[in-house]
């Protein structure tokens, strides 16, 4: 079974490479590293299929640049629980404390949760899906839109 300590530390180390894109220092291959061949996204958006590489790295540094621009400054991993599926596949339920500094205004701070599946390959954890809520309501909700 994958070890629920070694899902924390996953997540602390995505945390500093999220962190690390927000502050415009994104090590894309980092991210690549982070996830399978393959993945699903559900979101309020809909479902999702996409396959890593050049066109998932790209749509990462899109992305974080949306982020910069709408004033993101931290993303804190504030608590992981886990679910297996079987010895290799888990469901990590992330808490994430988001903090936004919109020009004009002060600091925004948003909570929420995201549902990453996980895989062990190779004998590293990788993300193979994930399932959020609405992020774009939250902003609009918190004045970032």
């Amino acid at each position: 079974m994958i070890a629920k300590a070694d899902v924390q530390k996953f997540f602390k180390a995505y945390e500093k490479v999220y962190n690390d894109a927000i502050d415009g220092n994104a090590n894309l291959d980092d991210f690549e590293n982070m996830y399978s061949t393959g993945f699903v996204s559900v979101t309020s958006a809909g479902v999702m299929a996409g396959e890593n590489g050049q066109q998932f790295k790209d749509m990462m540094e899109k992305g974080f640049e949306a982020y910069r621009a709408m004033g993101s400054r931290t993303m804190t991993c504030k608590d992981v629980s886990m679910t297996p599926i079987d010895q290799d596949h888990c469901v990590a339920k992330v808490q994430w404390s988001g903090q936004y500094e919109p020009k004009g205004k002060g600091l925004v701070t948003i909570d929420f949760e995201v549902d990453y599946l996980v895989e062990r390959r190779d004998g590293r954890l990788k993300v193979f899906g994930w399932i959020a809520g609405d992020e774009q309501a939250e902003f609009k909700k918190n004045g970032l839109l």
